[in-house]
């Protein structure tokens, strides 16, 4: 099951980038994985997620906003189509 972070790096308090991340990783793994890398002070944002890349390069991906919520709208647009497609009786197969 896709999990979808979202990462800031900020300068004094301010959001500098954002990253949006999408990993098989479920939230209790991600959360310990990246407070190790804090606690060995291993960089910045961008270098955990050069790591996250390259240890997680199967279910790794990162998105851009507006990927995540065309994504998200894809999920969404697809799960109703399937269900309006199974209240008539009809598959995908049928429409074209």
């Amino acid at each position: 099951m896709p999990y979808i972070y979202n990462l800031y790096s900020s300068e004094n308090l301010g959001f500098s980038n954002s990253y949006h991340i999408q990993t098989d990783l479920p939230p209790h793994k991600f959360r310990a994985i990246m407070m190790e890398f804090r606690r060995g002070e291993k960089g910045s944002t961008e270098t955990f997620i050069k790591y996250m890349k390259e240890q997680f390069s199967d279910s790794f991906q990162l998105f851009e906003y507006d990927d995540v919520v065309q994504w998200e709208a894809d999920q969404e647009n697809s799960a109703i189509l399937a269900h309006l497609l199974d209240q008539n009786g009809a598959n995908l197969d049928d429409l074209t």
